[in-house]
């Protein structure tokens, strides 16, 4: 996902950066208000160079996390002080416009907390890291693959991997006990899950009062499914997308034909009507499995800490080779930040120290280290699938129409319910869109 030669124009703002309902998790807030009081009741000695960072968390687990990691950080440093700065999302351009607008006017922040995902799509305003990362040992073998592979394009490392989220499956114990089911032995395979769906769903004479489950619900995106099948959305030695493997066409065939099992309209008026974190038919008794990520453990205890329930590997057509789907975040240091030297050391400790991983547990997700998830979750059996399946996690394509991509695979499988194409035809069309779109942006940074 990464590219770089002049400031773009509209085509580079609209690019979405911190695109969390896919990547990382639900999106929070996070106050800096204090800790900006804090620095400055402190004073500074005309010695400390104080940098700039820019985030998007206020409040929650993940703006205690930057809350806590920016105070341990200066307390570390005499020479340097880190002054969070909340910049909030408007929508899907966001922080992407706020970000170049800023480098285009000379007063970029000195360091960014981005989503990895699209990063490609803003790199014109982004500093490439390889000379740093070179003279310090900074490489991917201290990282996962993932984490290392989204954070660099073209060969260029666009920013340092901070953290990661991964997808599971949910599923509620109790339900399964009601409907026959060993509650301590969850699906596996493809016809595993279609089985106890069926043997889970509740009908009220015509109407389905519960779901047993739906494919494309919660974190069961194409993306998700179509690895769990084999599939690959990109050839790395052409450069162009694959959304239209065969092994991705046999997985949206799979999740339309789920839906017209149960009733296309019941699944869309489900779907459509269902709420989030209180009211999220998983919580409610509404929903018997579904696909999630590890921040839902942290809303399971907050919402509805009676809830019975386990987590499992994303079912396969074979009921092995599980893996997962990865997102999380990147530090980067925009293009004309004043104090790269001070934002370097702010982004090695948070990305690359014990210390600065660790912190990430308060929010339940995973730092972008292995070394460290072992150390941080040993003691939580309910992170035991997730930390098994990480290294061989999935990360999204790293391309120049990221986001346009993931927009045209999430209205896939409402195309082919609405007949507006077969599975094939659908995947076609957008493998087609999607790379016509990355060749008309090569072209301009010609």
């Amino acid at each position: 996902m990464f590219r770089s030669k002049g400031l773009k124009t509209a085509a580079v703002l609209l690019a979405a950066f911190l695109t969390l309902a896919a990547c990382a998790g639900p999106a929070q807030k996070t106050d800096t208000g204090a800790a900006n009081e804090a620095d400055k009741a402190e004073g500074q000695s005309a010695d400390v160079t104080e940098i700039t960072f820019w985030h998007n968390w206020s409040t929650g687990p993940s703006g205690e996390s930057i809350a806590r990691s920016v105070e341990a950080f200066n307390k570390s440093r005499t020479d340097i002080r880190v002054k969070p700065v909340y910049v909030a999302a408007d929508g899907g351009d966001s922080v992407t416009s706020k970000l170049m607008t800023a480098v285009a006017g000379g007063n970029p922040p000195d360091v960014m907390l981005a989503s990895r995902y699209g990063v490609a799509e803003y790199m014109d305003g982004v500093t490439p890291l390889n000379d740093l990362a070179e003279r310090d040992n900074i490489s991917e073998s201290m990282f996962y693959k993932w984490a290392w592979d989204e954070s660099v394009y073209d060969g260029k490392i666009l920013g340092i991997p901070y953290d990661g989220t991964a997808r599971a499956l949910f599923y509620n114990k109790d339900h399964f006990k009601e409907a026959g089911l060993d509650p301590e032995k969850p699906p596996v395979s493809i016809a595993e899950l279609e089985e106890a769906a069926r043997k889970l769903t509740v009908k009220d004479g015509n109407r389905i009062s519960r779901f047993g489950f739906v494919p494309w619900f919660g974190e069961g995106w194409l993306y998700t499914w179509g690895w769990a099948f084999g599939g690959s959305f990109l050839d790395t030695s052409t450069g162009k997308v694959t959304a239209n493997d065969p092994k991705i066409v046999e997985a949206l065939e799979w999740e339309t034909n789920f839906a017209k099992e149960f009733g296309v309209q019941d699944v869309a008026s489900f779907t459509s009507s269902a709420g989030t974190n209180a009211t999220n038919p998983f919580m409610t008794g509404q929903l018997s499995m579904m696909v999630s990520g590890n921040w839902m453990i942290a809303q399971i205890a907050e919402f509805n800490p009676d809830l019975n329930y386990g987590i499992s590997y994303i079912p396969t057509p074979t009921g092995t080779d599980f893996t997962t789907f990865v997102g999380g975040r990147v530090l980067i240091i925009p293009k004309g930040a004043k104090n790269q030297e001070a934002a370097w050391e702010f982004i090695k400790w948070m990305s690359t120290s014990e210390e600065g991983q660790s912190i990430k547990k308060i929010t339940g997700e995973f730092a972008a280290r292995p070394d460290i998830n072992e150390k941080l979750y040993a003691d939580n059996p309910l992170q035991d699938k997730f930390i098994e399946v990480l290294p061989n996690g999935k990360n999204r394509p790293v391309i120049l129409a990221g986001n346009l991509m993931w927009d045209e695979l999430a209205k896939a499988p409402d195309l082919v319910n609405n007949n507006k194409g077969t599975p094939k035809e659908v995947l076609d069309q957008i493998t087609d869109k999607v790379n016509k779109e990355i060749e008309a942006k090569k072209a301009q940074q010609k």
